[in-house]
């Protein structure tokens, strides 16, 4: 039987450093009626939307966020591969913060 090495004080502290350092992952679960969400090239709700839609199911990285908009990079699924969507639109989840690896308090 291996018994699994025991962490030592040296190796949290660099496990807590990397941990924060990772952006925040987040999965789309709206826009499946309309094949997907639609994406603007800016922060602000009246900046051109472009022209594909981020697909459903679709794994995208956290940039930046303001309010119920966030930045990201597309990771997995298909779509613009950077843009701004909302999150949430009349309190219905567009996109929600996956949980696991490389997720960071929404």
């Amino acid at each position: 039987r291996v018994e699994p090495p025991t962490a030592t004080p040296s190796a949290l502290g660099t496990l807590s450093l990397d941990l924060s350092t990772m952006a925040a992952t987040w999965e789309i679960v709206g826009g499946a009626d309309k094949g997907g969400i639609l994406v603007r090239e800016g922060k602000d709700l009246k900046s051109p939307a472009t022209k594909d839609r981020l697909s459903t199911g679709a794994i995208v990285e956290e940039i930046a966020k303001e309010g119920e908009r966030l930045h990201y990079r597309l990771k997995s699924g298909s779509g613009p591969l950077e843009g701004w969507i909302s999150v949430r639109i009349s309190g219905k989840d567009l996109a929600v913060p996956k949980t696991g690896a490389g997720s960071g308090a929404a």
